[in-house]
């Protein structure tokens, strides 16, 4: 059996590791076409990558196809209803808290993007390197006493509020779905949230319900000069608005680590508008990507294929 692998290629020791000569690991170059190759002939499919869509069609033509498992919570480059007609399973990390509440990654990555936008890091550090030393063009925003504002206060949402303790911010957030509620958050509904933080973080799965969660007339409550920070999904925020709001200056700043339709985002017009603009910090979608991080999530997707393939 073929076991297709898109991913770093450091951790394949980590797939052999469970898989053992139960399989034939290829790992396959991150582009459609060769992952279009190599599913023809694969039984399993492991990616840690996100950089290529499943399709429809790559599904389609993918006879011995029984099993795709994602590194990560969320799979939404994946066509899980072409998945679904084949009978083919699809599994990911979602669920899985005792594994994920060892992961701070992305959680630190968010916080970084904060602070980073917080005191203009890159602008910052640009000026520098072009010959200038002038820290009046850079005042930073200093985080003790100001309010953090959390949409989704699940295992990120959580690292999150320890992180803003810490700092000595205040702390609220919006959650529906949450009942054990930390005793340092205070719990608003979202609207309250946009108009009262001066830092916003998004922490939510993509699902039908978050899609657009904030729309333009959301991003038009934040309070003026607030930071949002995006490290959960492009879908879930108005993006169109969001350009409106960091170039009327409404919002202070925007620190991202997920664009819609990424990975190509060559003509996105958010990365646009920060080539000319310091307001605005985009990373490649790398909050989750630490190797330690990798190598345990890789480790134990083959540990799901393994178990399925073994069981039907």
């Amino acid at each position: 059996m073929i076991l297709a692998y898109l991913g770093p290629s450091d951790h394949v020791s980590a797939i052999a590791d469970v898989t053992g000569n139960a399989f034939d690991i290829r790992c396959v170059h991150p582009n459609p076409g060769a992952v279009a190759d190599i599913l023809r002939s694969a039984t399993a499919f492991l990616d840690a990558s996100m950089r290529v869509r499943l399709t429809r069609e790559m599904i389609e033509a993918a006879p011995a196809l029984r099993i795709v498992a994602a590194a990560t919570t969320g799979a939404d480059h994946i066509d899980s209803q072409a998945l679904h007609d084949r009978g083919i399973r699809l599994v990911t990390l979602r669920g899985h808290h005792e594994l994920l509440n060892q992961l701070t990654p992305a959680a630190e990555h968010s916080w970084l993007l904060l602070m980073a936008c917080a005191r203009r890091l890159p602008a910052a550090r640009q000026a520098v390197l072009g010959g200038k030393w002038d820290r009046n063009e850079f005042p930073g925003i200093m985080l003790r006493g100001r309010t953090l504002g959390i949409v989704g206060l699940g295992r990120i949402g959580r690292w999150m509020a320890r992180y803003a303790e810490a700092f000595g911010m205040k702390c609220q957030a919006t959650d529906p779905y949450t009942t054990d509620w930390p005793a340092v958050v205070a719990r608003v509904e979202l609207d309250e949230l946009l108009e009262t933080s001066d830092f916003v973080t998004v922490h939510v799965h993509l699902t039908n319900e978050t899609r657009g969660l904030l729309d333009a007339r959301r991003i038009r409550l934040m309070k003026p000069g607030a930071i949002l920070v995006n490290t959960s999904r492009g879908d879930i925020i108005d993006e169109t608005a969001l350009v409106e709001a960091l170039r009327a200056g409404r919002i202070g700043g925007a620190g991202l680590d997920v664009l819609t339709g990424e990975p190509e985002v060559v003509n996105h017009p958010l990365r646009i508008y920060a080539l000319e603009h310091d307001n605005l910090l985009i990373t490649p979608h790398i909050g989750g990507f630490s190797p330690d991080a990798v190598r345990t999530v890789v480790r134990f997707s083959a540990e799901q294929i393994v178990r399925y393939l073994e069981s039907h």
